[in-house]
């Protein structure tokens, strides 16, 4: 199938169509379409252009200059001066004798802490281990018990059992 409107490439824009239609896809003709779709008499009384069509070029940027920081340059900010009443001077950094005063401080009261724990644990175990002696000596007199209940109670069903026969 040909296309009607004499342009040998069925996606490229045919001569009549103005550069500013260019875009728009109604006036192209595809390789699916029989006809080519007609155009304006607007279209036809301008000059036919063969030159394909290009697009505008980008505009060119200013430069955002180099993010690279040379090996010279200092690694940290200068100490700075706050006034008194400015926040930032209120709240200082701990020198490494006040922060090692800390730790020691913190280590002693874990360590501290630490021991009371095991006391407390070694005053429960000890506590546990008197609770099952009694516990033991309970059981060995509740055991004594009722093997004299048992034994009185046989020995008076003997009883009653002699009394009936006489």
């Amino acid at each position: 199938m040909a296309p009607t409107s004499g342009v040998d490439d069925p996606f490229q824009i045919p001569s009549t169509v103005p550069s500013i239609v260019h875009t728009d896809a109604i006036n192209r003709t595809t390789p699916f379409s029989s006809q080519s779709t007609s155009s304006t008499s607007t279209d036809t009384d301008e000059t036919p252009d063969n030159s394909k069509l290009s697009r505008p070029q980008l505009m060119s940027r200013k430069s955002s200059g180099t993010n690279i920081i040379p090996r010279e340059a200092p690694t940290e900010a200068p100490p700075q001066e706050f006034p008194p009443d400015d926040a930032r001077a209120m709240s200082p950094r701990r020198s490494t004798e006040e922060t090692d005063n800390m730790l020691n401080s913190a280590r002693q009261s874990i360590e501290r802490r630490a021991q009371d724990m095991q006391s407390g644990l070694e005053a429960i175990a000890t506590q546990i281990e008197t609770v099952s002696k009694n516990c033991e000596s309970l059981d060995r007199q509740n055991q004594a018990l009722q093997d004299a209940i048992g034994d009185m109670t046989r020995s008076l069903s003997r009883e009653s059992l002699t009394s009936k026969k006489k």
